[in-house]
């Protein structure tokens, strides 16, 4: 055996001179996975799933196009999640999905439409869909391509987005812009190619958006112009002219809009008896002093950017959700319904918006693990040292009480455990800073 090595008794032989394989004694020495006991390789795919995914962020994110391929299996899930190492036969990707959904956080990188649409799939299916969305115990949202507010929603006039370029008459010489490894293919709507654009409207695929607007009827013709020259404008049309800078009150309003027609509806059926969710897992940030500042006096009342005031939003949602079914906001709805909801915590991670926010933070982070993130004390206002301190959470609170006027518990009958996160050190994850950990349940007795 003076060409072979052998490292157990029944290893696979290995022929060390020509780097060959016995295939023989390998397929002796393997053990079939699928003849452990389930409980054995359940705790398989629980060791798997805790290992820390170094992936990015925006590596995990479930696409707007996703959708329109997608197929209810348990691979396909598994897929779409980004779990396709699960993907070895069918029996091994649904026990895998069960271990996934009954015991871990299922991370959900996506918009709140396409994640509606995407849960409604599975469980109109003919299938075991319904129970798989059953299983779901804790999910983490997050939505790394959110949109440019100022084009939302997507223009459907003519059943395309109109963008101010196409019309700016500047003539471009597309062979220099393809480059010399042009390889004859040119298409200007195919948008899934390698400049793929997750918002970016495209007229044949209209059940991968929001129903903006209901078409308008067709104006039946006047006798008296047959050939419609009284809605002929024969100039320039001004609406064409390239796009202004939108007004903070505008992008509000699209804000306003953003969550009444895809926010709204996705709490409404995650509410729903079709799930049995335990936690939900929001994202929130804070800015740094001088972003703060300046935001603060370029922009009154707007000082939190888009994004954070999206994801204070969400959290008002999820805490409605989370409510006592004695509160004002559910009894309404539990008076046409027996199903209470089984939410049980909101975790909030209240995390550095960027690298600025983390060397100087417009929080004190050790004083808000301290004192809380209610701000309801007399040194919380006005002149006090925590003025300007937890903007975002100041603004859930304000939002929370115009949606319970009637409201008479203290702190709205919730309770907050605050937790400290120093930074692990770790240069390649995803945010670089200290955090917060919020959890937020309903307060005993309610």
């Amino acid at each position: 055996m003076d060409s072979y090595e052998s490292f157990a008794p029944g290893a696979a032989l290995v022929d060390v001179q020509n780097g060959n394989l016995n295939d023989t004694r390998l397929t002796q020495s393997a053990f079939p996975f699928l003849k452990l006991p389930r409980e054995l390789r359940d705790e398989v795919y629980n060791q798997v799933y805790n290992i820390q995914d170094d992936r990015s962020e925006r590596a995990l994110r479930i696409e707007r196009r996703n959708l329109k391929y997608f197929k209810t299996s348990a691979a396909a899930i598994l897929l779409v999640l980004h779990h396709e190492y699960f993907l070895l036969n069918r029996q091994i990707a649904r026990e895998a999905l069960e271990v996934l959904f009954k015991n871990h956080t299922v991370f959900l990188s996506c918009g709140p439409f396409v994640l509606k649409t995407l849960l409604e799939r599975i469980e109109q299916q003919n299938g075991p869909g319904r129970q798989w969305l059953k299983w779901i115990k804790k999910i983490e949202l997050d939505w790394v391509t959110f949109p440019n507010l100022k084009l939302y929603p997507p223009d459907r006039e003519q059943g395309r987005d109109e963008w101010y370029w196409e019309h700016d008459e500047a003539e471009v010489d597309v062979d220099f812009v393809r480059g010399a490894q042009y390889n004859g293919h040119y298409d200007e709507y195919d948008h899934e190619g390698g400049h793929y654009e997750d918002n970016f409207y495209e007229p044949c695929n209209t059940s991968l958006y929001p129903s903006f607007r209901q078409p308008t009827a067709t104006q039946p013709t006047s006798s008296n112009d047959p050939f419609g020259f009284a809605n002929h404008y024969p100039f320039t049309d001004p609406s064409r002219e390239p796009a202004q800078e939108a007004s903070a009150e505008d992008i509000a309003s699209k804000l306003d809009l953003l969550v009444s027609m895809e926010v709204t509806p996705l709490f409404s059926y995650l509410a729903s008896p079709t799930f049995n969710l335990t936690t939900i897992t929001i994202p929130l940030y804070f800015i740094s002093k001088q972003s703060h500042h300046n935001r603060s006096v370029t922009r009154p009342g707007y000082a939190l950017p888009l994004k954070i005031r999206y994801w204070v939003q969400v959290c008002v949602h999820a805490l409605l959700m989370l409510q006592s079914p004695s509160s004002s906001s559910s009894s309404s709805s539990s008076s046409s319904s027996s199903f209470l909801p089984t939410l049980q915590h909101v975790r909030i991670k209240y995390l550095p918006w960027d690298i600025w926010a983390s060397m100087d933070p417009a929080d004190d982070l050790h004083r808000m693990g301290d004192k809380g993130v209610w701000f309801d004390a007399l040194e919380d206002g006005e002149g006090g040292e925590r003025e300007g301190e937890g903007e975002a959470f100041r603004a859930i609170w304000a939002s929370m009480r115009t949606k319970l006027l009637d409201e008479q518990r203290q702190r709205m009958g919730l309770k907050a455990d605050v937790k400290f996160v120093p930074w692990d050190g770790n240069v390649d994850s995803w945010r670089v800073g200290d955090e917060l950990e919020v959890i937020l349940t309903r307060a005993e007795g309610d």
